[in-house]
Parts: C-alpha cells; sequence; structure tokens
C-alpha cells in the first residue's frame, strides 16, 4: 500500500493510504485524496505504477515538485517529498504486518511428533 502523509498545509499530519492505483490528487471532489489548499489545482497530478515503478504526473499545467526538483513525470521512490502548491507530502508504503505464526508451527511440530511416533510403531511391530 502506498502511503501520502501531509507534512505543510493547513492539512498537516493527515496520512492518506492506498490499496490501489491509481491514485487521483487534487482539489476537485473526485479525487481519491483531495486537498483545498492554495496553488492546488482540481485535477493536479496522478500516481501510477508502469511494470515495477511507481510514476508521478502532473496535470495539465500543474506544477509538481519532487525533492525540490520541478517535474512534469517522474519515478517516485519511498521517503520522496513532493509539493503541489503550498502542499508537501510524504511519498512512502505502509509498513507490512507480519501474521503471528505461532499456532501455523504449533501444528507442525505436533504433525512431527506423530510422524515420529508412527515410525516407532511400525519399527516395534517389526521387531
Amino acid at each position: 500500500m502506498v502511503r501520502l502523509r501531509v507534512l505543510a498545509g493547513s492539512s498537516a499530519g493527515l496520512c492518506f493510504d492506498a490499496a490501489q492505483l491509481p491514485i487521483r490528487v487534487g482539489r476537485g471532489s473526485g479525487h481519491d485524496l483531495t486537498l483545498d489548499e492554495p496553488g492546488v489545482w482540481p485535477g493536479h497530478c496522478l500516481i501510477t505504477r508502469e511494470q515495477n515503478d511507481l510514476l508521478i504526473q502532473a496535470g495539465p499545467e500543474a506544477l509538481v515538485s519532487v525533492n525540490d526538483a520541478p517535474v512534469q513525470q517522474t519515478l517516485l521512490r519511498n521517503g520522496d517529498i513532493i509539493s503541489l502548491g503550498a502542499v508537501k507530502l510524504r511519498f512512502g508504503f505502509v509498513p507490512v504486518r507480519q501474521r503471528p505464526l505461532r499456532g501455523r508451527e504449533c501444528l507442525i511440530w505436533m504433525a512431527l511428533a506423530g510422524l515420529v511416533a508412527c515410525e516407532i510403531g511400525v519399527a516395534y511391530s517389526l521387531w
């Protein structure tokens, strides 16, 4: 999952987590991340996936900077700072939660113990 954290602007501190792409960012109401801030256009930018890369594309006439370099389209990397008008966003990935494996591990050990007990029983009966 992709995470956009608002660093500057009236929405500072807001975290937006997106499970699917593309992510539409802008002032308009039909966007995935709506930012009603000075300098943000109705359809400001789009974050998409192209093969194994994530790209940000600026909308027509919209100004987008990644790490203080103006871009029309560029690759995004974890930790990049995106500037859209008066807003600064940090691009990143949501940490993956690992499910506990204790129950599965317990079942495997019980199955191994049962298998060893069966082998001992067969060996005893053949002796």
